[in-house]
């Protein structure tokens, strides 16, 4: 079935190639000018970036042109409070924590679409991620769990799909080079009358690069990700959208030498993938109309394959069904600059899990596990006055493995001068705990605790938005404190078994920074942006004591260039990540001991560039890691040196 799924996209996909219709001016600036005045992950309704009171990062598609990223986590690599960290080159294991969150605690949605995978340790699996067909990135950082429920304790990101409206369009893009890299894109659409299709499919093929600091083999990926979308417009009140997405993706790994030096080494170990991300959603939004509403269904199906020197040796699959409906009216008050919005949710998922593996005498890991849960939502929005906002949210989460938990936020945003704006915010969030630490792996390893109670957490951040000589410096400070209670630790040794087992800690984490952003354009053709995030995240010792958390850099800085020159015909891109030292894990084979190793600071650039040929083509190149830095995110996994890649890319409107 999921093949037959993959096929149907690619042929929607190049049928589009050959529709022709009436020439039409594409939707696309209407719908982007539009979205860009609102965002839609921050609440319940649609919010106007002014009244958001969280700190919100949008990339556009335009963005992922200029610096022709291929995976979403190179994206991510320039946010402020986001830190990356992948295990080798493409297609690698990656986590990404953001405000000193754990890697699971950052929320991921697909159009909508909860995308984190349970056979994952409930982490969004990044390493399988390309950009290709993104039209919209929302990024809405701090404990939003009060809108989305478990895992939205970091953040919340929201991948958007390109759905053009109206006209017909194709587009392509070929491109090759370093590490017999081959990557190439096909997507297109057609709109008329209400109805609209696009799809899309991707190609990424690597041989990689050698991870382990000894040894010669390469470890490469590959991925191919195919996405296809259908909307109506049904009178001027109601719209139907489907959207789907599968991910077909292989890579290359090494494994730990657990004897001599308990570092990666050279190993013939591959991880197959697929992902499916579907959903249907119906949105009651009628002109001049106080009322309004949606209902959404979403499911995701996840299926990971891994083998050890060509045999299979294990897997993990998992299905998330999500329906949610919400209601909203809004009401004026009693000044004509009042209004109150109420809106109300309801919504229900169910999750399955599967493992399986080979049976070698230490514990049968073959399981089939289900949760589910039901949320009930409520959410106030009110304008007191011109330029003030306010928002307050609750929601109620009833399990059917353990206790209820109860989120809510508060929020408030000021627009002081039409220069200056003040927000400030406070809410709590939680982790529910995964299939594994609650039911284990092989039984005579580590053991499975089903008295686990979620994570919670309680945050709050206050910030600063102004702006000189006629918007064209900007600056964005905010200072955020979260503490996080009940954490899970998964590597507790039970003195009674001489086995491992995972259980919640007694102590807390707490994660406290600063975010700085600030933007200028000196020059029409030239726009910078510079930000620095300064992070301090400690856990308690049951002593007393504390320590910093592993692969959280105290430090972390970028800055961003993009420059378009010729008259728009030629564009520049330049972009530089400072990463300061942190701490990574490092255990002892020889001591059977644990202890933080440091890693060191390290400073990448890289530099994207494109010139226009015709109106419709482009010629495209990049170079990745310009000044061939070495380094490691993780401990004992080298990234790439410098790579270069070149092609084309096109776009016609018809």
């Amino acid at each position: 079935m999921k093949k037959s799924f993959l096929s149907v996209q690619v042929a929607v996909a190049l049928s589009v190639t050959h529709i022709a219709a009436v020439q039409a001016q594409s939707s696309e600036d209407v719908e982007s000018a539009d979205l860009g005045r609102v965002v839609v992950t921050a609440a319940l309704t649609p919010l106007s970036v002014n009244d958001v009171a969280a700190s919100v990062t949008i990339i556009t598609a335009e963005e992922i042109r200029q610096k022709q990223a291929r995976y979403l986590s190179d994206l991510l690599r320039d946010v402020p409070g986001f830190t990356v960290s992948q295990s080798g080159g493409p297609g690698a294991q990656t986590q990404v924590r953001v405000r000193g969150a754990e890697s699971n605690q950052l929320l991921v949605l697909i159009d909508g679409v909860r995308a984190n995978d349970p056979a994952g340790a409930d982490e969004f699996q990044f390493a399988y991620a390309l950009t290709d067909d993104i039209e919209r990135i929302e990024i809405v950082r701090g404990p939003q769990s009060a809108t989305w429920g478990s895992d939205a304790v970091g953040a919340v990101v929201n991948i958007i799909r390109r759905k053009d409206a109206a006209g017909s369009w194709l587009q392509g893009r070929a491109e090759g080079g370093s590490f017999g890299t081959v990557d190439v894109a096909a997507s297109g659409g057609f709109g008329a009358g209400g109805a609209r299709i696009s799809g899309g499919v991707s190609h990424y093929d690597s041989d990689g690069t050698n991870i382990s600091r000894q040894g010669d083999e390469k470890d490469g990926t590959t991925n191919t990700t195919a996405d296809l979308g259908i909307g109506f417009d049904i009178g001027e009140a109601w719209k139907l959208n489907f959207n789907g997405r599968h991910v077909e993706a292989e890579n290359e790994f090494d494994g730990t030498d657990f004897v001599v030096t308990g570092l990666p080494v050279d190993g013939d170990q591959l991880t197959e993938v697929e992902r499916n991300y579907v959903s249907g959603e119906a949105r009651f939004e009628p002109v001049d109309s106080r009322w309004s509403g949606n209902a959404f269904v979403g499911w995701t199906d996840t299926d990971n394959q891994n083998f050890a020197y060509g045999a299979w040796d294990s897997a993990t699959a998992a299905e998330v069904l999500e329906a949610r409906v919400r209601g909203s009216v809004l009401v004026d008050g009693a000044h004509d600059d009042q209004q109150h919005r109420f809106t109300v949710g309801l919504d229900h998922i169910d999750s399955d899990f599967s493992q399986r593996g080979i049976d070698y005498g230490y514990g049968n890991p073959n399981q089939d596990q289900s949760t589910d849960q039901t949320g009930y939502q409520g959410e106030y929005i009110g304008r007191l006055f011109e330029g003030f906002t306010w928002t307050v949210s609750a929601r109620y989460d009833d399990f059917s493995d353990w206790d209820s938990i109860t989120t809510w936020k508060v929020a408030a945003s000021h627009q002081v001068t039409p220069n200056t704006r003040v927000r400030g915010s406070v809410g709590t969030g939680f982790k529910a705990p995964t299939f594994t630490e609650r039911f284990g792996f092989y039984t005579d390893q580590f053991i499975g605790n089903p008295d686990l109670v979620p994570e919670e957490s309680q945050g709050w951040e206050v910030g600063l938005e102004t702006s000189w000589f006629n918007n064209v410096l900007g600056l964005d400070v905010a200072y955020f404190d979260q503490v996080l209670e009940n954490e899970i630790d998964g590597f507790v040794f039970n003195p009674e078994t001489f086995l491992y087992t995972a259980a919640n800690r007694e102590t807390d984490s707490d994660r406290r920074g600063v975010e700085l952003v600030l933007d200028t354009a000196p020059l029409d053709d030239l726009v910078l942006g510079f930000n620095y995030t300064y992070l301090d995240a400690t856990e308690d010792l049951a002593g007393g004591d504390t320590q910093r958390e592993v692969r959280r850099p105290r430090h972390q800085a970028s800055f961003n260039a993009n420059w378009a020159f010729a008259g728009d015909r030629g564009n520049l891109n330049l972009d530089v990540n400072y990463t300061g030292e942190q701490y990574d894990v490092f255990y002892d084979p020889a001591t059977f001991v644990s202890s933080q190793v440091k890693l060191d600071d390290y400073i990448v650039a890289d530099l994207a560039a494109s010139w226009r040929l015709t109106d419709s083509l482009e010629l495209i190149g990049r170079v990745d890691n310009l000044a061939d830095e070495s380094y490691e995110e993780v401990l004992g996994y080298v990234r790439p040196g410098r790579a270069w890649y070149g092609g084309l890319r096109g776009r016609f409107d018809f």
